[in-house]
């Protein structure tokens, strides 16, 4: 048999979420490990990985989902947490991160999945960010956004962000079947 594969979920509390059932998915045929910490916004990800790297062993697969901290307005100033290009800046130092650290290492980026019942203008409009930076750097997209887009009210787990025990089986599902295409 070989030798089962190390995966690493970066990402934020909607991947803390859907991560048990990840792991549950790829039982004996792939290690899956995580950060015990929400990930939060994409340069929060960035900055941890220095201190998360050490608990993991060399990742063979890295599934990255950051966005939706990136969007929010949680002081009322009338832009988002991270701007376009800081958020652009971001994503494309987490990859080179990533690619020095672990040459030959998949990365898997995840398009951000909608919230209910909100406008979904600036979450696509930070997907077409990760999309962009995916075809640059030749990274396949997980479109979790595509998965969830109207169906988040059937799915939320009561506080219109997190995704019911239901919707985290379905997006793992999805976020198993984008990781098994390269083990």
């Amino acid at each position: 048999m070989a030798e089962q594969k190390n995966i690493l979920l970066l990402g934020d509390s909607r991947r803390m979420g859907y991560q048990p059932f990840v792991t549950a998915n790829l039982e004996g045929r792939a290690a899956v490990h995580d950060p015990s910490e929400n990930g939060r916004w994409a340069g929060y990800t960035l900055n941890s990985l220095r201190f998360w790297l050490h608990e993991f062993p060399t990742p063979d697969i890295v599934h990255w989902n950051c966005g939706l901290w990136d969007l929010g307005d949680d002081y009322h100033l009338g832009r988002p947490f991270s701007l376009p290009e800081e958020y652009r800046s971001a994503v494309e130092r987490t990859v080179t991160v990533l690619r020095k650290l672990f040459p030959g290492v998949q990365i898997i980026m995840a398009t951000t999945m909608p919230v209910a019942d909100e406008n979904t203008t600036g979450i696509r409009a930070y997907n077409d960010i990760i999309r962009e930076v995916a075809t640059k750097e030749n990274i396949p997209v997980d479109d979790l956004f595509a998965l969830m887009d109207g169906r988040m009210c059937e799915f939320d787990r009561g506080d219109r962000l997190h995704l019911n025990e239901a919707g985290n089986t379905l997006v793992a599902a999805q976020v198993t079947k984008a990781i098994e295409a390269y083990l």
